[in-house]
């Protein structure tokens, strides 16, 4: 017991001794004096000219020194500085031998960091050529205090740090962008490994490409383990606040929450409950991370809450998207499941939703191979609610003509279809169903979409859908492995009505009836014009029990027959069409032209017989039209048929632009009705020159008769007699 005694009160005496120690070298010491030995050190082993220009001063309780008014410039222009400096250690724990930091602050620090136009940056110009290439030698020996089980300890115990004002200017001389970071701050208390600590963060951003300033603040708790081998964060909340140009004046709010964890041992890390927000966008995601390699493990969920994105534009202060529909972009959301094994991130159970559109599936892309899965099947979708909106008549359409007849060229069909480079990287299987798809007005039901390629041969390998109560198929093909891509396509109609659809595609009210359609073509080229001038192939088609709407070739028919009679038509209520039982012909593709020469249709009386061609490229159609009549073509008496008239062909001219009124495209063609006329007198000639013959050849052949009957009867005569 008396021993103990001692013990204690030779420690006690001994931690007097060197407080006093401690004090009276406070009291004996002056730092100012060494300020001339700190700033000639540094610039005999730096390159950086140091000032102290404040004082050097102790404190006692607790233990610290405290520097002011502190510059160092590099080459002439300040580096660094600082106002203030304050650094502390725990009396107690070097009594105890375990020295411990007790206050860190910092105050007033600023930086300029600048990069020249050749890439380097001036922090690069810190230490003497020498000096660097030694630091960048690998170490020789490397020493770290470890315990039994070779874990590494460090003892670490901080009460306060606390940093204001800080500012960090940049600025980059080749591209011409600057960066400041300003009134950052940062406040920590009972820092200590093992246990949660907070830290607080604040700070204000300015660019000048573009104009952003960007003010924050940062909560949250932190923990590291002893052996900073497990780091965890929480209870992280964030509050932003985003003006400038992107944002045409509108202030914008943003930010951020959740909790984060790592082990770098076991190579784990967790996200959970992170959300993100900009304005009414709403971000939440869950992950967790196996694996710290090139292509980890991740499994997790990500989710966009229901948002508006039309209100979210404008708090963003962009501009509106004019759609023909107000009522669009009034609603958006997304969902979905994260996987990532072997190599592949799949985005498995996903839901994307846009206004009342829903398309549900998967998603896919290989970190490696670049590869691009996509499967997905929506509902329905309206395209043209989405469309800009059509120009008032008489306003903007003759601008917008001329701008796009003049405005470069992509408009005028020479510039460039598809990225050829891009296309050659893709590696795609790509699966997309819809139930309903409105577009160009035209209505599709059953839409399937797949494609698939690679190393830039890419397949259409199914393109169908059911549409006014027919139904079509695609195939096609791109060979994009030169700048001259070939192409290749298929296509075929069955039992499509062909009235509905070219008039909710065209306004063009020209045929009707159930349009049955096969084509195989080829091209080269990626543009408009070089696809249509390379453009090959061979289509036929049917048509049948329809009508020619909007042109009655009946009446055509009989205004010829009205002429060859020298009579006029009685009947002025002829309708509007001129229906058929059969229209069918074979197309060949050349150079952007369709040329047929067999269109044939039986109509009423009538045979329908053409030939002519469709300029695709200038839009425009010449059809030269035969009604043939084979029987009776029309009650009126004007238009009857005799043996005359019997398989004359009457002439009718169908041509124009596609955009023209179908009602005027054809029309009796009087110029080739002289031929006819003069062909039907030849053959009324040669009839005429028949009928005189066969009269003469019978008076001949009566004579002839009567002549031998009197010679016969006068020779029995004389026999009996």
């Amino acid at each position: 017991m008396k021993a103990l005694r001692i013990a204690l009160i030779a420690i006690v005496a001994l931690v007097i001794l060197l407080v006093a120690a401690v004090g009276t070298a406070m009291m004996v010491i002056d730092p100012n004096d060494y300020k001339s030995h700190i700033e000639q050190a540094a610039a005999d082993n730096t390159n950086l000219e140091l000032r102290l220009n404040g004082d050097i001063q102790w404190s006692f309780i607790p233990l610290g020194l405290s520097v002011a008014d502190v510059q160092a410039s590099l080459e002439g222009e300040e580096f660094v500085a600082l106002d203030e400096l304050v650094a502390s250690v725990d009396l107690w724990s070097l009594i105890t031998m375990t020295p411990a930091v007790h206050t860190f602050q910092l105050d007033g620090f600023r930086a300029n960091l600048a990069m020249a136009e050749d890439g380097t940056g001036n922090w690069t110009r810190i230490m003497p050529e020498a000096e660097k290439q030694e630091a960048a030698a690998p170490a020789e020996t490397e020493q770290t205090l470890t315990d039994e089980s070779g874990s590494e300890l460090i003892s670490f115990n901080v009460q306060e740090v606390r940093i204001s004002n800080a500012q960090v200017n940049f600025e980059n001389r080749q591209s011409g962008q600057s960066f400041q970071l300003s009134n950052a701050s940062l406040e920590a208390s009972d820092i200590a490994l093992g246990q949660d600590f907070p830290l607080e963060l604040g700070f204000s951003v300015s660019l000048n490409e573009p104009e952003l300033d960007v003010d924050g603040t940062l909560a949250m708790q932190l923990n590291a383990s002893q052996n900073l081998k497990q780091f965890s964060m929480s209870g992280l909340d964030g509050d932003f606040t985003l003006t400038g140009t992107p944002f045409n004046g509108e202030t914008v709010s943003a930010g951020l929450s959740g909790s984060a964890s790592a082990d770098l041992d076991a190579e784990t890390a967790s996200v959970s409950g992170l959300m993100a927000s900009l304005e009414n966008l709403e971000v939440t995601s869950n992950l967790n991370i196996q694996g710290f390699s090139a292509q980890p493990d991740v499994s997790g969920d990500l989710k966009v809450a229901e948002f508006s994105p039309a209100t979210l534009l404008e708090q963003l202060g962009q501009p509106a998207i004019e759609t023909r529909d107000e009522g669009v972009l009034s609603k958006a959301a997304f969902e979905t499941t994260l996987a990532t094994r072997e190599g592949m991130v799949r985005l498995q159970e996903t839901r994307v939703q846009l206004d009342e559109t829903e398309f549900k599936g998967q998603l896919g892309y290989g970190l490696e191979n670049q590869a691009i899965l996509v499967d997905l099947q929506g509902n329905r979708f309206n395209l043209d609610r989405y469309l800009p909106p059509k120009p008032e008549d008489g306003e903007d359409a003759s601008e917008d003509a001329s701008e796009q007849d003049t405005g470069g060229t992509a408009s005028s069909g020479e510039g460039e279809l598809l990225p050829l480079k891009t296309l050659r990287g893709l590696n795609l299987d790509i699966r997309i169903g819809l139930g309903e798809l409105v577009a160009s007005n035209l209505t599709l039901t059953e839409l399937l979409a797949k494609v698939s390629g690679s190393e830039g041969r890419l397949s259409l390998d199914e393109l169908s859908a059911r549409l006014y109560d027919g139904g079509f198929n695609m195939t096609a093909s791109l060979d994009a492995r030169t700048d001259n891509p070939k192409w290749q396509f298929n296509k075929q109609l069955s039992g499509v009505q062909t009235q509905p659809l070219l008039v909710d595609l065209a306004e063009m009210d020209l045929l009707s009836g159930g349009m049955n359609l096969n084509a195989s073509g080829t091209s080269r080229g990626n543009s408009i014009n070089a696809l249509l001038e390379n453009s090959n192939g061979k289509a036929d088609f049917r048509i049948e029990e329809g009508a020619i709407e909007n042109v009655n070739m009946t009446r055509m028919a009989c205004q010829g027959i009205s002429r060859v009679h020298g009579e006029s038509l009685s009947v002025e209520d002829w309708g509007d069409s001129t229906p058929f039982n059969d229209m069918s012909g074979n197309f060949t593709i050349n150079s952007g032209v369709l040329e047929n020469e067999n269109l044939t249709a039986d109509l009423a009386g009538l045979r329908l017989e053409g030939d002519g061609v469709v300029n695709l490229i200038e839009s425009m159609l010449d059809y030269r039209v035969g009604l043939r009549v084979v029987g009776e073509v029309h009650r009126d008496n004007a238009c009857r048929v005799n043996e005359r008239i019997q398989n004359v062909i009457i002439p009718v001219r169908c041509k124009g632009g596609f955009g023209d009124d179908p009602a005027g495209l054809c029309g009796f063609d009087g110029s080739r009705f002289g031929d006819v006329l003069e062909s039907m007198a030849r053959q009324e000639v040669d009839r005429k020159k028949e009928e005189a013959e066969e009269k003469a050849r019978e008076r001949v052949e009566e004579e002839i008769k009567e002549r031998v009957d009197e010679d016969t009867r006068d020779r029995i005569r004389n026999l009996f007699n």
